[in-house]
């Protein structure tokens, strides 16, 4: 037999990653312009160099000059044509404010300012989110993130029905998350059914699961009813525990959550799990201990497994 395919180098797999993710990305959520939290976003601008659908951008006030201020710290002569495009959206009590933001263009480009209903950021077939503004002593956005219901296949069921897999699996699952159960599905073998009958014969309809994100918040009244507008009952809240309980006065001082406040907003929302991250570096050592503290008030607390060892 001829000899096995090389391997390709680490960097090439990593490059093959990094592109898989670019071409999906449609949808940028920032929660706020403090380093730590944007300067993520320079290692994606590069990789949208090239000729891809404008990428929409979410984020509190003034998050638009930021974007821009990070295009503008770039050498563009050599991307011409090709440099990246986004469509930041700024939001601004009821109204989301939108801009164009081009590398090469200075300034964002003011866009028509649209009405932004329950804080509902974006709407389509494949997700709702919402978003509420907090205070860190500068605005910051917390997030819920609702995706469709999902439509599993079952392998053993086609296999059964000697059904070989195709497009048309992709016709079934929109016409079931449309809920157009009427709809014909044409079979590779050419047979029609509906697909309420598919449906049921060959899928598993999941429902959707919603998560909550938030970080860099002060632990005041009005900070926790605005999250707990948009995380109560939620499947998984991701919520900063940025300091161990002992050192509530650095919380305040910063405008962070302790980890019995994260624990406390976990229980009162309702949520299945919870994800805390966040944490300061002085915790870098002793990870556990952040973890225990807040897993003795909210036990359904994840954590990774080198922790839990």
């Amino acid at each position: 037999p001829p000899p096995p395919p090389p391997t390709p180098p680490l960097d090439n797999l990593r490059r093959q990653r990094q592109m898989c993710i670019r071409d999906r990305v449609t949808d940028v959520l920032i929660t706020h312009a403090h380093a730590d939290h944007i300067t993520g976003l320079l290692p994606f601008i590069r990789s949208r160099i090239g000729e891809w659908p404008v990428c929409r951008v979410y984020g509190p006030p003034g998050i638009a000059d930021n974007v821009a201020g990070l295009l503008a710290g770039i050498l563009w002569d050599r991307a011409g044509q090709r440099a990246p495009r986004f469509d930041v959206r700024e939001l601004h009590g009821a109204d989301i404010r939108r801009f164009i933001v081009a590398a090469g263009q200075r300034d964002p480009e003011p866009q028509a300012t649209t009405a932004c209903v329950d804080g509902c950021l974006l709407s389509d077939e494949h997700v709702t989110i919402h978003a509420v503004e907090l205070d860190h002593k500068t605005p910051v956005l917390a997030f819920s993130i609702k995706p469709a219901a999902n439509v599993r296949v079952r392998s053993d069921r086609l296999e059964a029905r000697g059904l070989e897999p195709g497009p048309w699996l992709t016709v079934l699952r929109d016409k079931l998350l449309a809920g157009q159960s009427d709809a014909q599905i044409e079979l590779p073998g050419g047979e029609v059914s509906s697909a309420s009958s598919l449906g049921v014969e060959l899928c598993i309809v999941e429902p959707p699961q919603r998560l909550g994100y938030a970080t860099d918040l002060s632990d005041t009244p009005s900070n926790r009813a605005r999250l707990l507008e948009i995380a109560a009952g939620a499947h998984t809240l991701c919520l900063e525990a940025a300091f161990c309980i002992a050192d509530v006065e650095q919380a305040e001082r910063t405008g962070h959550l302790t980890t019995r406040a994260c624990a406390e907003l976990a229980r009162q929302a309702g949520v299945k799990q919870l994800i805390p991250f966040h944490f300061s570096r002085r915790y870098e050592s002793d990870a556990a201990g952040v973890y225990a503290e807040i897993a003795q008030i909210f036990p359904n607390t994840i954590m990774p497994a080198v922790v839990k060892q």
